[in-house]
């Protein structure tokens, strides 16, 4: 009986710090998985990306920026001054929309990881000059990065660290988990 007691305990023992490991290396391989992803857009896509820090070295008068997230996930929290621009506007739409913002301005679009963003400004890049801007990005890492960052969101005009992680799956690349919204 003392044997089965200790054999328990040690299986208890080693069961707990497998699921410690397990849950280690996950977490540090979703740390990873973001830069990532970031590697995939760029592959995939034909676009120009910039920092966190070198987007936020743009005079404010300088920028116009889109967020390319769903209504709901801007409404949670979002760049300051971000106009929301939904996933499936069309490049007809867009310029019909938005050609009046754009002149001598540089065109900064972000959705969560950059996917989406990456997907928008692919269809607008070529039409973009024409209508005056110098130069358009894709910020690297989107919204999660931003957040990872610890750089502050707005949500009715009031500074926020909450963020809408899209889903359950892809909120596991925000950090801090406790600043997850869905509404």
């Amino acid at each position: 009986m003392k044997h089965l007691i200790i054999n328990h305990k040690l299986s208890l023992g080693i069961g707990l710090l497998t699921f410690v490991v397990i849950f280690f290396v996950s977490s540090i391989a979703f740390a990873g998985e973001l830069d990532d992803i970031h590697e995939d857009i760029v592959r995939d896509y034909d676009v120009h990306h910039i920092s966190n820090e070198a987007f936020n070295k743009i005079p404010s008068k300088d920028v116009v920026i889109f967020d390319v997230r769903k209504l709901k996930e801007y409404k949670v929290s979002h760049i300051n001054n971000a106009i929301h621009l939904d996933p499936s506007t069309s490049a007809e739409e867009f310029f019909k929309e938005y050609a009046s913002k754009l002149n001598n301005k540089v065109a900064v679009f972000y959705c969560s990881v950059g996917q989406r963003s990456s997907r928008m400004l692919s269809k607008l890049n070529d039409k973009l000059p024409e209508y005056g801007v110098s130069q358009a990005y894709n910020l690297e890492g989107g919204a999660f990065k931003w957040h990872n960052d610890n750089i502050d969101f707005v949500k009715n005009g009031k500074a926020t660290r909450d963020i809408h992680p899209y889903n359950a799956y892809w909120g596991r690349l925000v950090d801090d988990k406790e600043l997850i919204k869905y509404q």
